[in-house]
């Protein structure tokens, strides 16, 4: 879908005002802290919006000053939404998002994800965090095995 891996066949074509954002189930975490590593994305915000923005998505001044290695898996998958929801993004890929979430950073998550006006793609194993609000669900296990079956 992002173009990430080459088809085996054919060609994909996407439109010219396609803006992706994805979110990686894991991605490993370095020295890097979680106010420094929004800030090399998006070096025109000041110090006071960065730091606005990481609380947004329920981190503390105690979580942005360590090194992203040292936070939970949780706090990390926080630091990498807060820099996909500050994107200009129109088309979501997010891959098990409420994978080490809390129940507040799932429910903040939730009311961000209903609001938004693109299109999301949504790879979960939780029913419960999406079945209110998606309008089109693809179980790929049923679909593998009619595909099996064929």
């Amino acid at each position: 879908m992002l173009g990430k891996i080459s088809p085996l066949s054919g060609k994909i074509e996407r439109g010219d005002f396609l803006f992706p954002s994805y979110f990686e189930q894991e991605v490993k975490a370095g020295n890097i802290t979680p106010i420094d590593d929004v800030w090399s994305e998006f070096p025109s915000l000041d110090q006071h919006q960065v730091r606005a923005s990481l609380a947004r998505c329920g981190l503390k001044n105690e979580h942005i000053s360590r090194p992203l290695k040292q936070l939970s898996g949780g706090e990390q998958a926080k630091v990498r939404l807060c820099k996909l929801l500050m994107n200009e993004s129109n088309w979501l890929l997010f891959d098990e998002p409420t994978n080490h979430l809390d129940i507040a950073a799932k429910e903040e998550l939730k009311r961000a994800l209903k609001a938004y006006k693109g299109t999301v793609v949504l790879v979960c194993h939780e029913p419960d965090f999406y079945k209110d609000w998606v309008t089109k669900t693809w179980d790929v296990e049923e679909w593998s095995q009619k595909m099996n079956q064929a």
